[in-house]
């Protein structure tokens, strides 16, 4: 267990496996922490050196006063590299992991080997109509709730998140030159088309899979497949 200052903010990280192999990142979602990709970490430590980490103001990190939004979040993993003096690592997103790690490959290119985007979305149009409802529903009513609570003011800014962020355009998608392994639900509430579109844009330089009968959240019920689709891609 390890605390990394990024900035102001306190970014709880947790390392296993092997010291001097490759490293590889997994960045959780919104609202969640680093235990999400425990079956992933059980399974890679054997290969690679892990580092999970919790996103500022989620798990065991702090918020700290800097603006919160996915520069941010990527410029935390940033520091959190130069601290552990790894020059390059693979890093595995899901959901607003994923869109850390699409920022990160903007910002600091040469230090990401690879991107494994799980549930991405790199504007907000990537939603489809009726999970984007859900969100400015639940948003509206913690706007609400947040005028009487400070705890709840927390969680309305982690859950603006879906609601605001991410704001990339397509022209700096086709700036990015990282391999991608680029993998959705079937029935993911970020739209294929999006995704599609995703993965096109960074080239021969990614692969696209399209788990069958998967919600946004399949990498829970079959973690063991996840841990195959990464496992084959970093191979090559």
């Amino acid at each position: 267990m390890t605390y990394i200052l990024s900035g102001d903010a306190l970014i709880h990280c947790e390392l296993s496996g092997r010291e001097n192999a490759p490293a590889l990142v997994f960045l959780h979602g919104n609202g969640e922490d680093l235990h999400i990709f425990d079956p992933q970490i059980r399974f890679f430590s054997q290969h690679y050196l892990t580092i999970a980490i919790d996103t500022r103001a989620h798990g065991q990190s702090t918020r700290g006063t800097g603006p919160f939004n996915f520069h941010t979040f990527a410029a935390d993993l940033i520091t959190v590299l130069d601290t552990l003096r790894i020059e390059k690592a693979h890093v595995a997103g899901f959901s607003d992991g994923a869109i850390t790690a699409l920022h990160a490959a903007l910002i600091a290119p040469k230090r990401i080997a690879s991107m494994v985007l799980i549930g991405a979305n790199y504007n907000t149009e990537g939603i489809r109509f009726v999970p984007r409802l859900h969100i400015l529903l639940m948003y509206a009513w913690l706007l609400i709730k947040s005028i009487f609570s400070a705890k709840v003011h927390q969680q309305r800014e982690i859950w603006g998140l879906m609601v605001f962020h991410p704001n990339l355009t397509f022209s700096e998608i086709l700036r990015i030159r990282v391999p991608a392994l680029v993998i959705t639900g079937e029935k993911d509430m970020v739209s294929q088309e999006h995704n599609d579109k995703l993965s096109r844009a960074i080239g021969g330089r990614s692969k696209r899979i399209i788990i069958p009968g998967g919600n946004h959240f399949w990498m829970f019920e079959k973690p063991d497949v996840l841990n195959q689709c990464i496992m084959e891609f970093l191979k090559k």
